[in-house]
């Protein structure tokens, strides 16, 4: 599975993307979940009928951090730093999904 920087209109990188397709709202806690002091602040309740387009909310080494699913419809995860900027953070939560058994060795 490919995951692709997020940069804004600076070229700043502030987060990543990663397919949905297997992983799934109810996955990304549990990627965040590998991550070594990670803690989730906020995630998406089981049977939700409405859910904001930001369904995850954590936290790593005191760096804030949202899963979007942009649109509310698509068919990839946004994982975004809040707010918006570069950190030591950013790559460990993309190594975390890199990593994770759904996706290793899927990276490009």
């Amino acid at each position: 599975m490919k995951t692709r920087e997020l940069r804004n209109d600076d070229g700043h990188l502030t987060g990543f993307s990663v397919s949905n397709i297997l992983l799934g709202r109810h996955g990304v806690p549990r990627v965040i979940a590998s991550i070594p002091g990670a803690t989730v602040i906020r995630k998406q309740r089981r049977f939700a009928i409405s859910t904001p387009d930001d369904f995850c909310e954590f936290v790593v080494d005191g760096k804030t951090f949202l899963a979007i699913e942009p649109f509310g419809d698509n068919s990839e995860f946004w994982l975004v730093t809040e707010p918006p900027e570069d950190c030591a953070q950013l790559k460990i939560v993309r190594q975390a999904f890199e990593n994770h058994g759904l996706f290793k060795g899927k990276n490009g």
